[in-house]
């Protein structure tokens, strides 16, 4: 595995792990300050790492459980890198019986200036 990919399942790693343990500060520190959350279905953009916290807290909030994501690809160029990948999630309707859903993934990072990667841009469907 190529560096990037190896730098980028590290971060999908850790946004799981926050996600899963409701710890959406952490998910939030994962965005670049300006970053911009496209949620489906033409969701309207969520603008900011903070606004983007309070997005998966809601998310949180709302019962969505056992996120996933899976890196299909990352490429790196200069201080942009990019991953396409699938997502995955769940929640328990009112019969406590769960509930499967996901799709596609695609998020743009911009390398920071520890050498760390951050999401500027993050889409799925």
């Amino acid at each position: 595995m190529s560096n990037i990919k190896q730098q980028i399942s590290e971060i999908n790693q850790k946004f799981d792990h926050a996600f899963n343990t409701k710890d959406s500060v952490s998910i939030g520190a994962l965005y670049d300050t300006n970053a911009v959350v496209m949620p489906a279905p033409a969701g309207d953009p969520v603008i900011g790492a903070s606004a983007i916290q309070s997005f998966f807290q809601g998310l949180i909030d709302a019962g969505v459980i056992e996120h996933q994501l899976t890196l299909l690809d990352a490429v790196e160029d200069g201080n942009l890198a990019f991953q396409r990948g699938k997502w995955a999630g769940a929640m328990l309707n009112a019969q406590g019986e769960k509930q499967t859903f996901g799709g596609n993934v695609h998020l743009v990072y911009r390398k920071q200036a520890d050498g760390s990667w951050k999401a500027v841009t993050h889409i799925w469907n």
